[in-house]
């Protein structure tokens, strides 16, 4: 499709060494053929082919030859290059970039879909970032990024962002080992009410903190805080017993044997979302996101109906 037609001319003229039966192939008369290799003749300067009118043969000149050659070259450069292309048309090669929330686990379905890319779609390169909610939506409008995981209630309003529902967590308190709070089998915010809770500065805080403010707010409750001006900080000093800490069940501190997670039927679950810019023309965004919602959506639905089957017994 990228040669035109004087080199198509040319190249069957060339493998068949019969302008007659080159016409054929290409579906032409012979005269419209030799009209087109003329003009190729002129734009380069020099003869391609010896013609013998008498014998009706042609021959390539020692120019034609190398052109010939270089052409095959190039035709087959470009087959290859069209070849790519499908296949990132597709989603079956290219890279994309995910940011994920600082300190999330990678969950069950996350591992397995991308080992599932890894053994079958070799081409395709994903790259996973994190970094707190404020610098997710940062690197999505910058375009650090493809395609971020963060709070649906951060990007809902954001006209220029389109996001579909890839996990629900529950969300609850981190309680040092060393509170008396840790040695119960559950608690509730009015157990934990009189603790320290160590919360973000309110420039960076989420969907999380926020949760927990109007919580406390509706309750009546004002507990004291340690504000910390990193999630990564936060994690450190729960872990040093300066406080609770109000996080998600997917966060890697919950896995510290320095705490003991409660879920919070008061906080509740939270919806974490994929989200991305409509003017991102990347395919693998709509290649790993299909797969994604495919398998979550699966899970989740055999999550279901394993919980009907439990209530009926």
């Amino acid at each position: 499709m990228f040669i035109d037609m004087k080199a198509r001319c040319f190249m069957e003229a060339a493998e068949c060494l019969s302008f007659t039966r080159a016409a054929e192939r290409l579906y032409i008369t012979q005269p419209a053929l030799s009209k087109n290799i003329a003009a190729l003749e002129q734009e380069c300067g020099m003869k391609l082919f010896y013609r013998d009118h008498r014998k009706n043969q042609v021959a390539l000149t020692p120019a034609g030859s190398v052109i010939f050659c270089e052409f095959r070259k190039m035709n087959e450069i470009m087959k290859g290059v069209l070849d790519k292309a499908k296949r990132a048309e597709s989603g079956e090669e290219g890279h994309l970039t995910v940011a994920l929330p600082l300190g999330q686990i990678i969950n069950e379905t996350t591992a397995d879909l991308l080992h599932y890319i890894s053994e079958n779609f070799p081409r395709i390169e994903i790259k996973q970032i994190q970094g707190d909610s404020r610098q997710l939506l940062i690197w999505l409008e910058e375009g650090s990024c493809d395609m971020i995981v963060t709070f649906e209630d951060d990007v809902k309003n954001m006209t220029d962002i389109i996001f579909e529902e890839v996990e629900e967590v529950n969300l609850g308190f981190a309680v040092p080992i060393y509170f008396a709070a840790a040695k119960k089998r559950s608690v509730k915010l009015s157990d934990i009410a009189e603790e320290k809770f160590i919360l973000p500065d309110e420039e960076v805080q989420d969907s999380v903190t926020s949760r927990f403010r109007h919580l406390c707010r509706d309750m009546g409750l004002k507990p004291e805080t340690v504000v910390s001006p990193d999630l990564n900080q936060m994690n450190m000093m729960a872990e040093m017993g300066s406080g609770i800490l109000v996080t998600r069940e997917d966060s890697i501190v919950t896995r510290s044997p320095n705490l003991k997670f409660f879920k919070s039927r008061e906080l509740g679950r939270i919806k974490l979302v994929a989200a991305w810019r409509k003017d991102n023309l990347n395919p693998i965004i709509t290649f790993y996101h299909r797969m994604y919602e495919n398998l979550y959506l699966e899970r989740k639905q055999t999550k279901q109906e394993d919980n009907c089957i439990r209530i009926n017994r």
